[in-house]
Order: C-alpha cells, then sequence, then structure tokens
C-alpha cells in the first residue's frame, strides 16, 4: 500500500478545507477515487508532559503561597465548594 501526505485544514464543525492533491498526483487517481484517511490521536511526548506537569505543580505553589490562601480556614474552604454546588 503506497501512502501519500498531503495537509488540509479542518474546521470546528469537521469541514475539510484546501484539500487538493499536488499536481504531480492528481493524473494517478481516477475520476471517482475512494478517500481513507487515518488521523492519529494527538500524543504528548514525555518531554511535554513533563513540562506540562511542572507548570501545574508550580502554579500550584504560587497559589498555595498567595496571602488570602494561608488565611484561609478549612471550614471556609468547605464553606466555598458547597456554596459552588449549590449554585450560590
Amino acid at each position: 500500500m503506497q501512502a501519500l501526505e498531503i495537509e488540509v485544514d479542518i474546521t470546528p464543525d469537521g469541514q475539510l478545507l484546501n484539500a487538493r492533491l499536488p499536481t504531480s498526483c492528481q493524473s494517478m487517481f481516477g475520476r471517482h477515487t475512494k478517500l481513507i484517511m487515518i488521523l492519529p490521536e494527538p500524543q504528548l511526548d514525555v518531554v511535554q508532559r513533563q513540562q506540562r506537569t511542572e507548570k501545574w505543580h508550580a502554579l500550584l505553589k504560587e497559589t498555595q503561597s498567595l496571602p488570602q490562601a494561608k488565611n484561609m480556614t478549612e471550614a471556609e474552604i468547605a464553606a466555598e465548594i458547597e456554596a459552588y454546588r449549590s449554585g450560590s
């Protein structure tokens, strides 16, 4: 099986834009040809995943070091969560 790699733009609603074969390949196919697309799932490599984890941990430490976070009691946190859950 031969493969041909081309780039196309996909709109948020799933429409393909600018889906044209290179001129050199257009004569290889008949008037109607079935197209099968294999779309890889986006994967984060190990480095990207580690960078995201480090950024997340840095954000948590920064948030926890804010003065207003240091002064909150467990009761205030529980009340805030309850208010959010009840839609208040």
